[in-house]
């Protein structure tokens, strides 16, 4: 079941001309059932498996496949996640971090794992999306 207001984070992104990129650490087929569930295809750029990197997380390979594929230079992104090896993989790739505790990482943690700032939630990063990370990128 996906999170609070992640597909319409994920559309509100696209909407502000960004593009959407999954970079996500699960197998091509959990990959596949997590964007059915999500229900935010249309709003999704560029998805990455575990089947696009040699090794996972903490490891950049993830999310350097993600910006490859996407063709997104390091510095006009920023990777949401819910963990500490989230934080870490964004760090060895160069992109800035903004964690979620939704996923049962306190804040503190996601913070000294790099996190720039720190939400509840998809919902909660929605509702402040214009002062966040997000919202400063260039559209």
């Amino acid at each position: 079941m996906p999170l609070p207001g992640a597909a319409k984070l994920l559309h509100a992104c696209a909407d502000r001309g960004h593009s959407v990129v999954l970079a996500s650490s699960a197998s091509d087929e959990e990959l596949e059932a997590l964007t059915s569930a999500l229900d935010a295809d249309d709003a999704i750029d560029v998805a990455t498996s575990s089947s696009d990197a040699d090794s996972g997380k903490p490891a950049p390979d993830i999310l350097q496949a993600a910006l490859d594929r996407s063709g997104l230079a390091p510095d006009r992104v920023v990777f949401v996640g819910d963990a500490v090896w989230d934080g870490e993989s964004a760090q060895r790739a160069g992109v800035q971090f903004v964690g979620l505790t939704c996923g049962g990482t306190p804040a503190a943690e996601l913070r000294d794992a790099g996190a720039i700032e720190v939400w509840r939630d998809p919902s909660d990063l929605l509702e402040h999306l214009a002062d966040s990370a997000i919202g400063r990128l260039p559209g």
